[in-house]
């Protein structure tokens, strides 16, 4: 998994508090199990962990290679979730702009980000030895660049 997944992974959770541990799918309310049953029917093994100071499940998953990790209420509502999508999957705005302002740079990596009920991109560019992050909104405006 490359740095900035985990880096961006990592600041989203650390930031509403420690986990209290793996814990098993047992522990988790059927309403949380739910909200992934039926909204990623694919997916058949998830990691989960419980938030105390947050009050919130986390949900770590492949699909397809592709990672997911979920944050969920107990009440089984979306908080915030980053997942590796295909770079086709980005916003068609978002990939024009890559292309323009970027020539000759690759896309690496794409992910999707939710949180506090907003949508964002972010796709991790290399090219003429240099890196770079962006974020995009869901039109495909850019938002941030991080070197």
């Amino acid at each position: 998994m490359k740095k900035v997944f985990v880096t961006l992974a990592l600041s989203l959770f650390v930031a509403a508090g420690a986990f209290a541990g793996n814990i098993k799918s047992s522990s988790v309310p059927a309403i949380v199990k739910s909200y992934i049953e039926q909204t990623y029917p694919p997916v058949e093994t998830v990691e989960w962990n419980y938030d105390e100071k947050g009050n919130y499940y986390n949900a770590q998953f492949k699909i397809d290679g592709a990672n997911y990790d979920l944050n969920i209420s107990p009440k089984g509502k979306l908080i915030s979730s980053i997942s590796q999508i295909a770079t086709d999957q980005l916003p068609e705005a978002a990939r024009a702009y890559i292309g323009k302002q970027f020539p000759g740079f690759k896309i690496k990596e794409a992910r999707k980000l939710f949180r506090r009920g907003m949508t964002t991109y972010e796709a991790d560019i290399n090219g003429q030895n240099s890196d770079q992050t962006l974020t995009f909104s869901e039109s495909g405006n850019i938002l941030d660049r991080e070197l």
